[in-house]
């Protein structure tokens, strides 16, 4: 089966009690939150791999964030609040 690329779009927030949210409606069930975006970020990959897995029968090869993840925490780090990220995946349908 050939590898394909796919998009999916991840929505992030930082609320005025310091949490972050990280959600999307490309992924149906996802949907991280916390205090600590490194935290969030560390487990990022896995989290999407196993959803996509599960929910789409995708098996992710390669991932790479447009931004860069550091760009997104930049970004966050500003007063705007909130930011879309896009995260393209390569890899297969499950057979």
């Amino acid at each position: 089966m050939a590898t394909q690329e796919i998009r999916v779009d991840l929505t992030y927030e930082r609320h005025a009690d310091g949490r972050y949210y990280v959600t999307s409606k490309d992924i149906p069930g996802f949907r991280m939150a916390g205090s600590d975006i490194d935290v969030i970020q560390a487990d990022l990959n896995e989290v999407v791999s196993d959803l996509m897995r599960l929910n789409a029968d995708f098996v992710v090869e390669e991932m790479h964030w447009v931004p860069s993840l550091e760009e997104v925490k930049k970004h966050l780090q500003k007063p705007g609040p909130e930011g879309r990220v896009t995260y393209i995946l390569s890899g297969k349908l499950a057979a």
